[in-house]
């Protein structure tokens, strides 16, 4: 069984990934440094895992849209910096935009189903 890091360890291999702890890590590790483990477990066994069918740049592509979704601004500056290091394009960038706004818009669409149809009931 694979030795868990300790707190210490996350912080030191998140530093070097992405130049700094983000805020909100800073955060949780004052509440309890456990948190970055947590967070590294896991990206670990999703982003990170050896079975994971999609590339780095893809997995972190989606990432980025998911927090473009969730309107989390620290996650799309902490991804963007991790995916401008990885090579991504203004294009790609551009077009997962686009995509994500397709979407947004789209799920409304479904989402004022019911408005639809109970006021043409």
């Amino acid at each position: 069984m694979a030795k868990v890091p300790t707190p210490e360890q996350v912080e030191s291999m998140m530093v070097e990934k992405m130049g700094e702890l983000p805020e909100s890590l800073n955060s949780a590790k004052a509440m309890d440094p456990r948190f970055l483990v947590e967070q590294a477990m896991s990206s670990k066994f999703s982003v990170q895992d050896e079975n994971n069918p999609f590339d780095p740049k893809t997995s972190m592509l989606l990432a980025l849209a998911v927090a473009l979704t969730k309107g989390s601004e620290e996650c799309m500056r902490e991804q963007t910096k991790m995916l401008k290091k990885m090579g991504v394009t203004k294009e790609e960038l551009s077009f997962l935009v686009r995509i994500v706004k397709h979407s947004n818009s789209s799920s409304l669409m479904g989402n004022a189903k019911s408005i639809f149809d109970t006021f043409l009931s």
